[in-house]
């Protein structure tokens, strides 16, 4: 029965694809358009910063001295803490890339990289202050508070579905680690280069699906709970969907917050396909994520009204220039981050110091 239905939705999509031809090209242009407006600027820089961050050892330090709050608020290991902070800054596939390069490397077991993955990958504040907050919400108070809302729901996931026990990291890597800056930035370029394309791809994949889903659909889907079935799919269409939608902006922020916790179908394919090469399945991905968006739309109902969200006043800057703007801002600030780790380093070894 599953390689009849696989076969039927296959001959379903030749059929659209042959009949509709123009609504998976528009499909694909907005994508596109997404991509090289958003997408590619906003990730694309840190996801090199972070690779570097990852292949020049500066995780493994930061660990260490982070290992206190990782195993105490997370209920992470140790190694598992940098995942959890470069996810929250680089965005979801970040994350999941952090992830599985830990679990290569030999500095997570399998169970604790296969539940990193799941709590570690996270929206990153360019698409929340660029998309969300400027273009959606047009308010900068609302990304802080959407934000905000995603790194409670995380901790609180992490803390819910932790486990007592974990299995030993493995002593074997298989990756090598480079022993230059060159070869580390190299290596880095090209994981950035082709975590930006799969991430490309599945989104223009996913837009397809939205066209000739509202194609066949649309008309019975109430237009409030739009946003929330096109974000299932993919999330910057859900998005998009919540600017024209009716609803008060405590209810707005409510399925934003649901949205962004969740990822979407898009996202956890994004997550599975980035850490692929390493041999992670991804299982826990989607009851986690799951859980998060329960737990971010509560605490978005509960406090948006607290907080007197339809006071907020509204952002200075437009939807066009913020992921722009913040891209440029995290490669600026992790570029200088990662000379100041090296020079410390180096000297400290010239110094013999610890």
């Amino acid at each position: 029965m599953k390689k009849i239905f696989q076969a039927l939705a296959l001959l379903a999509s030749f059929v659209l694809l042959i009949a509709l031809p123009q609504v998976a090209a528009d499909g694909v242009r907005s994508a596109l358009a997404l991509c090289g407006r958003v997408i590619l600027p906003s990730l694309f820089p840190f996801f090199v910063c972070s690779n570097l961050f990852l292949l020049l050892g500066y995780s493994a330090r930061l660990s260490v001295r982070f290992a206190g709050p990782a195993a105490k608020l997370l209920r992470l290991p140790p190694a598992a803490g940098s995942a959890f902070l470069l996810g929250l800054l680089g965005g979801y596939p970040a994350g999941a890339q952090a992830a599985g390069t830990l679990y290569a490397r030999g500095e997570l077991s399998r169970p604790d990289a296969e539940r990193a993955l799941a709590v570690c990958n996270q929206a990153g504040p360019s698409f929340i202050f660029g998309v969300l907050g400027g273009a959606v919400f047009k308010s900068a108070a609302a990304g802080a508070f959407l934000y905000a809302v995603q790194i409670v729901s995380a901790v609180l996931a992490c803390r819910l579905t932790a486990k007592k026990q974990t299995a030993p990291a493995r002593a074997a890597a298989k990756l090598p680690q480079p022993e230059s800056f060159a070869a580390a930035f190299s290596e880095s370029v090209r994981r950035a280069g082709m975590s930006a394309i799969h991430i490309c791809m599945f989104i223009t994949v996913f837009s397809v699906l939205s066209r000739y889903f509202l194609l066949a659909a649309g008309r019975f889907v109430p237009a409030e709970a739009l946003p929330l079935v096109l974000g299932a799919l993919e999330l910057s269409a859900g998005c998009a969907a919540l600017t024209d939608c009716a609803l008060a902006l405590h209810w707005k922020l409510c399925i934003a917050s649901a949205l962004l916790a969740f990822g979407g179908v898009s996202v956890l394919a994004q997550s599975r396909a980035a850490v692929q090469e390493q041999g992670l399945t991804g299982k826990l991905l989607l009851p986690c994520k799951a859980l998060q968006a329960a737990i971010a739309c509560t605490l978005a109902l509960v406090s948006a009204p607290l907080l007197h969200a339809e006071d907020w006043p509204a952002a200075a800057f437009s939807g066009a220039e913020g992921p722009e703007t913040a891209g440029a801002v995290s490669l600026l600030l992790c570029a200088v981050s990662l000379l100041f780790f090296r020079k410390k380093y180096h000297s400290n070894l010239r110094g013999k110091r610890v």
